[in-house]
This record gives C-alpha cells, sequence and structure tokens, in this order.
C-alpha cells in the first residue's frame, strides 16, 4: 500500500469503512451460499418447494407461470416470501441467500448510521441513512413499489 492510499484510507470516516466492510462480507458470504445451494436443490429435487425436475420440462414446453407453480408443493404461488414458509426446502435457501444479498445495502447502512449517530455525530448522513433505510424496509416489505 502507496503512502497515498493510506492517507486517503486514514482520512476516510470509520462509518464509510463500517459500511464498506459489512457491504464486502456480506456480498461474499451469500455469494457463497448461492453457489452451493444449487448442488443441494439437484442433490434432493423432493425436498423443494419446486421441484426442478418438473418445472424446468413445462418452463421449456412454454407453460405459464401460474402452469409451472402449479407443479409447486403448495399448488399454486405461496407467496412472495414463501422461503420464510418453508425454510427447510432448499430452494428456500436459495430465495433467502439472494434475498439477503440484494439487501446488502441495509446491512452495511444500519451500523453506518449508529456510528454516525454516536460517534462521528454526523447528523445529516446519519438522517439520510436513516431515509435509505427506511426506503429499502418499506420496499422489501412491499408498501413501495416501482410501476403497476
Amino acid at each position: 500500500m502507496s503512502d497515498l492510499e493510506k492517507q486517503v484510507l486514514d482520512a476516510m470516516p470509520k462509518s464509510q469503512k463500517i459500511f464498506g466492510n459489512t457491504v464486502y462480507w456480506v456480498a461474499i458470504w451469500s455469494a457463497v451460499g448461492a453457489f452451493f445451494v444449487p448442488v443441494f436443490i439437484l442433490a434432493n429435487p423432493s425436498n423443494n418447494v419446486l421441484n426442478p425436475n418438473l418445472i424446468f420440462g413445462a418452463i421449456f414446453a412454454g407453460a405459464s407461470p401460474t402452469e409451472v407453480w402449479s407443479y409447486s408443493t403448495t399448488g399454486g404461488f405461496p407467496g412472495a416470501h414463501f422461503y420464510l414458509d418453508h425454510i427447510t426446502k432448499a430452494d428456500s435457501w436459495a430465495m433467502l441467500l439472494i434475498a439477503i444479498g440484494c439487501a446488502f445495502g441495509l446491512f452495511g447502512l444500519i451500523p453506518a448510521v449508529i456510528y454516525q449517530l454516536r460517534k462521528e455525530k454526523d447528523w445529516f448522513c446519519a438522517t439520510l441513512g436513516t431515509i435509505i433505510i427506511a426506503l429499502i424496509v418499506l420496499s422489501v416489505l412491499g408498501v413501495l413499489s416501482v410501476g403497476g
């Protein structure tokens, strides 16, 4: 590491380092998990909400989404966060890891905002971070959405 790089890192607020490190590790772990879960999905196809042996054939045959979901263990589309009700199923782990990977900004913002409020006293950035946290949470809950 050069002296310039060290100076830049030393000048960077710690809350930004906390955010960056948290986002980095959440993304890495969710990606590693998402890399291995398909092995479990294919190794035991009957331990899935959507059996891959059935749905791939339906998809390639041109089935509609309703027809594809009719092959699920629930008999139809079980809802956006179905993985929470079926957490013992391998494909639910895949969905959970995708959800965690997509919400990595939330997991990085929470400790960064707490540090900004408690140590740095950076009220402006903490307020903006809190607003972004609220937007992410409201989007995840389905209260806010883009489009129709």
